[in-house]
């Protein structure tokens, strides 16, 4: 598949993938800025305004049906977080023209709304509609609260939060419960102007294309035009990209929380200064595919199989923060010999240890969720996002290739970059579980 073309204008990113695979065509306009504390909320909570309606479609009724009308065309939005910035997401897919009559302009007409959504919300007076404001307050109070009941997902940001303790890389996502009082139509219309002002924008165009320069010059030009209130210049330069969390020392924090849960969750948070635009990623990858990545893993073979110690075990790595995450849910009573055979598989991974097999799978493993990505336009364009963010030009083809030449040496070499940085425990509230807990 051929690579996605980069038009850039500042701090404005057009990303084409130029192909005839798909008939749909996509746009996905990413918005990147520095996570930071007193923003992190109200910033969260703005891609799910701009769906309550537009200057000229004043509510998500009016929204809905200016899509329906483009053919049935899909608009969404989202927050999230990669390393150390926060995105906001706003996407658009339709069917592709050809195969349509009457369709002519469909794609710049979704172009065009998306565009409005972003940057023409509907607003009265100084800022955003009050029933919008109040009724979206509500919604992420609940998508901020229904992180908390998932108890893995809780367990895996909290870690998260004490490895990256005293960077914005473990800021919450979503932000924080205790900010939603304070949000109003006006503060949050200032945060709006002041995210758009301000962020980097990255614009993936997906899809067959007649012509390719004349869609994007026209695209590029449309944003610029949109944006332009908001910012009095361009700026010329983007940020400087993402990089990776490096150890911090021997200490390792210890962090353990109580609440009513039936089954034990004990992660292990590792920093490896290891970054995604490094040469040693793709070795990382290979390694936590061994450690935790897959059913022929280290942890799950030994920890869950054979010793029976845990309902789940495995790993994930996030590329941008450098951060290796080791997750299982255990009985509390089984604390140390849990911990004793997860920091066991670790070593081993270290210790070269590594079984030609192990290695085959996991390779394996890596390449086939690979592949699968070239069917999912937009995971297509996350992981060329990641690497934007990190300076690095990476497209699904030069991982495949990269993962290929990964031998046991590299794994193992890697592997000492992994330094324990936190110990996590959420348990329930019995005392006296197990030797050495701290309650």
């Amino acid at each position: 598949m051929p690579g996605f073309v980069t038009h850039r204008r500042g701090r404005f990113h057009l990303h084409v993938l130029a192909t005839s695979q798909f008939r749909t065509r996509y746009l996905d306009v990413k918005l990147a800025r520095p996570l930071a504390r007193h923003h992190v909320t109200a910033t969260a909570l703005l891609p799910y305004l701009w769906l309550e309606g537009t200057a000229s479609l004043p509510n998500m009724r009016a929204l809905m049906r200016r899509a329906d009308d483009l053919y049935g065309a899909m608009v969404r939005t989202g927050a999230g977080k990669k390393g150390d910035r926060q995105v906001i997401e706003a996407y658009a897919s339709v069917p592709e023209e050809r195969a349509l009559r009457g369709a002519d302009g469909l794609f710049d007409a979704a172009a065009a709304l998306l565009t409005e959504v972003i940057t023409a919300p509907a607003i009265a007076g100084d800022g955003f509609v009050p029933e919008h404001v109040e009724k979206e307050k509500v919604l992420h109070r609940k998508r901020i609260e229904s992180i908390r009941d998932d108890k893995i997902q809780y367990a895996m940001e909290r870690c998260l939060e004490s490895v990256c303790s005293g960077h914005p890389h473990g800021l919450p996502r979503l932000g924080y419960l205790e900010d939603l009082a304070h949000l109003s139509g006006s503060t949050l219309w200032q945060e709006h102007r002041a995210l758009l002002a301000s962020a980097d924008v990255h614009v993936y165009a997906i899809g067959a294309f007649a012509d390719e320069g004349r869609m994007a010059e026209a695209l590029l030009g449309r944003l610029l035009s949109a944006f332009s209130p908001f910012a009095a210049e361009v700026r010329a330069h983007a940020a400087p990209p993402v990089t990776a969390l490096s150890p911090r020392g021997s200490e390792v924090r210890h962090v353990v929380e109580h609440q009513p849960v039936q089954q034990g969750k004990l992660n292990l948070g590792f920093r490896t200064g290891v970054s995604y635009a490094s040469p040693d990623y793709p070795a990382l990858l290979v390694a936590n595919a061994v450690l935790g990545g897959s059913p022929t893993s280290k942890l799950f073979v030994n920890v869950r199989e054979k010793a029976s110690l845990a309902y789940y075990a495995s790993s994930r790595l996030d590329g941008l923060s450098g951060v290796l995450m080791v997750q299982t849910g255990i009985d509390a009573g089984k604390y140390d010999q849990a911990l004793a055979i997860i920091c066991a598989q670790v070593e081993a991974l270290k210790a070269g240890e590594v079984s030609e097999q192990e290695l085959a799978f996991a390779k394996r493993g890596l390449r086939n969720q690979f592949l699968q990505l070239g069917d999912q336009p937009l995971s297509l364009a996350d992981i060329h996002f990641s690497g934007a963010l990190a300076g690095v030009h990476r497209e699904v083809d030069d991982l495949l290739q990269a993962l290929e030449a990964v031998t046991r040496a590299d794994v193992t070499r890697v592997a000492q970059s992994l330094a324990l940085d936190t110990i996590y425990f959420l348990r329930s509230e019995e005392v006296g579980v197990h030797a050495g807990d701290p309650v």
